[in-house]
């Protein structure tokens, strides 16, 4: 319910024939297996993080390694202008599987390649708005590593993103808005740096070791670092949106394959362009059913 008005939100929509898949779900830039379990919504700042409509294509790519090619919605997302379509979101990513020469890492390598479209706010000499275009284009690594062994306890979960005009695709950023590009002075289309990314472990309490020895289900927790970094031009305002850091612990507890309930303590840090900051703090509890 998390729609307009508490309605319903559509979240997955999309068909697949044989490698061939087509519709809305989760985007191939994003990594979903490296994700440190959370209770905050609104998610990690600095993960890659975006559901979107696509075609993609993922041929046969070895034992060990899955391939996924994709068109995705070229949309541009940019602060104080009027964003428009470009014609290409081109992504690719590479996905090593917990098998083979490294064992029982996974990890993965993901590329997107775009076209950013907006119109400038000057008018032109003939009196029409001048549609302005950039390339944006960016890599991103991340992985899942089992700590203890066996892989069934403890886990190190990462990533990190850097490019240029791909803030649509990072949380924090797409949630703020304006991401992707701003107009220089000159009237010309610039996109935006930026880097981002998480490290997290996540641990398994041993709950036979405790009072809770006679509780059925898991108990365990994450403990994420996070941030985003965005390398403004000299001419944006002072109150740009330049860095954030994110840290968060938290304690799920799954007394049943269903249930789920968790309680996490939040801390951020937002930095803008001038220098100027603020800090907040936030816990939370929460159950879920899952069906």
């Amino acid at each position: 319910f998390q729609g307009d008005n508490e309605s319903f939100r559509l979240r997955h929509a999309f068909g697949q024939f044989r490698s061939i898949l087509a519709g809305k779900t989760w985007s191939t830039f994003m990594d979903i297996d490296s994700q440190p379990e959370e209770v905050d919504v609104e998610g990690i700042n600095g993960q890659v993080l975006r559901r979107q409509s696509q075609i993609r294509w993922f041929p046969e790519f070895g034992e060990n390694y899955n391939l996924k090619l994709a068109l995705e919605d070229p949309a541009t997302d940019i602060y104080n202008a009027q964003a428009q379509r470009g014609a290409f979101d081109l992504v690719a990513s590479l996905n090593k599987m917990p098998l083979g020469p490294l064992g029982r890492w996974n990890y993965r390598v993901g590329v997107v390649l775009r076209e950013l479209r907006a119109i400038n706010s000057e008018i032109g000499s003939d009196g029409a708005l001048p549609v302005k275009s950039t390339t944006g284009w960016g890599i991103t690594t991340g992985g899942r590593q089992p700590v203890t062994h066996g892989g069934e306890d403890d886990f190190i979960l990462w990533q990190l993103t850097y490019g240029e005009g791909i803030g649509r695709y990072i949380n924090d950023l797409s949630s703020v808005g304006g991401g992707d590009a701003v107009f220089d002075p000159e009237g010309k289309l610039k996109a935006l740096p930026v880097f981002s990314g998480y490290v997290s472990y996540m641990h398994r309490w041993p709950m036979k070791r405790w009072f809770l020895k006679t509780w059925p289900g898991v108990l365990r927790s994450s403990f994420t670092l996070s941030w985003v970094d965005i390398n403004n031009y000299d001419f944006q305002e002072g109150s740009a949106y330049d860095r954030t850091v994110r840290a968060s612990m938290n304690l799920m507890y799954n007394p049943t394959q269903h249930i789920q309930g968790g309680l996490e303590f939040l801390w951020g840090e937002r930095k803008n362009k001038d220098g100027s900051k603020g800090t907040a703090t936030q816990l939370q509890f929460a159950m879920r059913y899952i069906f």
